[in-house]
């Protein structure tokens, strides 16, 4: 009998567990849960997507899916559109050519969070939390976190 409580009990608690790191990341809708862009409006998911600065539409444009691009030399960016999370390589701007479905819970890669953050869009290292994070843009540069941890 002990041991079917203490199954019973193991069992409830793994639940309650379950369905509040589920419930916290459901309740904005956001894969980062940090991230300003996606909140939920009656009911319903909204993401707000980064536009794409000038200076770099013609890369996005002739960008290649992560796919195309091998497992070696490149960051995946993840970022949240209308579709779901995009793994985006080496860009944190969403463009199907440069965008696929996330392997975000399938694949451990490095990665980084494209976020909006204290209302300016930021590339952030941490899914649950920002540890660093840094402008997108900067006077005019793309810039890159320097490495992220496997996610």
């Amino acid at each position: 009998m002990n041991n079917r409580l203490r199954v019973l009990g193991l069992t409830t608690l793994l639940m309650a567990l379950a369905t509040a790191s589920t419930g916290a990341l459901a309740d904005d809708g956001a894969t980062a849960p940090y991230n300003e862009a996606v909140r939920t409006v009656d009911g319903k998911r909204v993401v707000e997507v980064a536009p794409v600065p000038e200076v770099l539409k013609f890369m996005v444009a002739r960008g290649r899916t992560p796919d195309e691009l091998g497992a070696i030399g490149f960051v995946l960016m993840e970022v949240e559109t209308p579709m779901g999370l995009m793994d985006c390589a080496n860009l944190p701007y969403y463009h199907p050519k440069v965008c696929s479905p996330t392997t975000f819970g399938k694949v451990k890669r490095e990665r980084q969070w494209a976020v909006k953050l204290a209302g300016h869009w930021q590339l952030c290292i941490g899914r649950l939390k920002p540890i660093k994070c840094i402008p997108l843009v900067q006077d005019g540069v793309l810039r890159a976190l320097p490495s992220s941890p496997l996610e």
